[in-house]
């Protein structure tokens, strides 16, 4: 129903087939309008991400076709050698079964909160590659990085794009935190089961997780009211924009997010500052 919404059409990855690919079927989204995964013939599959930045899978066993353009991030499985700076996705890796794919990380091993990145990172199986915007170029590049995965952090950070590209290092940016229901920052895990090759798993763990929301949704509503928020250094309150996952994993459980309408709803912006007036007052 809101196919237009998401990142294109099956008509338009159709129409866009990278190097003479026959174009198969499209990836079927329930939440997630962020991101796309098209298969091709042959197990190619191409993933694009709402900025257009397109990836196309090459199976293990097939090759890289001619006449793919310079700007198509090309990935070959079995993938290794991954770049993780999104510390969100980490989560997803570790549940995919997928940590041997992952050679660095913007994170040191003590301020990991994944278990599996700390035990990979203290077996030397992860290396520390800098901060997001202070990456450590060289050793990128010696560990043969295959993908650079970026948050959202990264636009603020154009010098480092520009000097990941210039080393010919392929860069991506994943674009869950723009998505506005829990879920959908879930059905993420499709987008990097395909990468590297895990759907099933990928879809089974989509699966359960919408199984636990019906369950609770299911339950009697109490509309609890609920604040979420924390006091900046300055004194301002920041809460949640009423259009963020958070107000909206509230009302799923049967709660009731105490600010409605707040945040301007064309933004991206997941939080809003209020004078502490203000949010007593509410």
């Amino acid at each position: 129903s809101d196919s237009m919404e998401r990142v294109g059409t099956e008509a338009d990855h159709a129409a866009d087939v990278p190097g003479g690919l026959t174009y198969e079927s499209s990836m079927e989204l329930q939440y997630a309008k962020n991101f796309s995964v098209d298969d091709y013939e042959g197990g190619y599959k191409v993933l694009t991400t709402m900025d257009g930045t397109q990836i196309l899978v090459v199976p293990e066993d097939k090759q890289v076709p001619d006449g793919i353009g310079d700007n198509v991030v090309v990935v070959k499985q079995p993938v290794r050698n991954l770049y993780i700076v999104s510390s969100s996705i980490m989560d997803i890796f570790s549940k995919l079964d997928a940590m041997d794919t992952i050679r660095l990380s913007s994170q040191k091993e003590e301020d990991w909160y994944v278990q599996d990145a700390k035990d990979a990172m203290a077996r030397g199986d992860i290396l520390y590659a800098g901060k997001y915007s202070k990456p450590d170029y060289e050793l990128i590049v010696s560990e043969n990085c295959s993908l650079a995965i970026e948050n959202t952090m990264i636009t603020h950070s154009p010098e480092v794009s520009e000097m990941l590209a210039d080393f010919d290092i392929p860069t991506m940016i994943e674009y869950s935190s723009y998505e506005e229901h829990p879920l959908a920052r879930v059905e993420w895990v499709k987008f990097f089961g395909a990468l590297i090759g895990k759907e099933e798993k990928a879809q089974e763990i989509f699966d359960e997780e919408v199984r636990l929301v019906d369950e609770v949704s299911s339950v009697k509503r109490t509309d609890k009211t609920v604040a979420f928020f924390y006091v900046t250094s300055n004194g301002l309150i920041q809460v949640r924009s009423s259009k963020d996952y958070v107000p909206k994993m509230i009302e799923l459980a049967g709660g009731k997010y105490i600010f409605e309408n707040i945040g301007d709803p064309d933004s991206n912006q997941s939080t809003v500052s209020m004078q502490i007036e203000d949010f007593y007052d509410k």
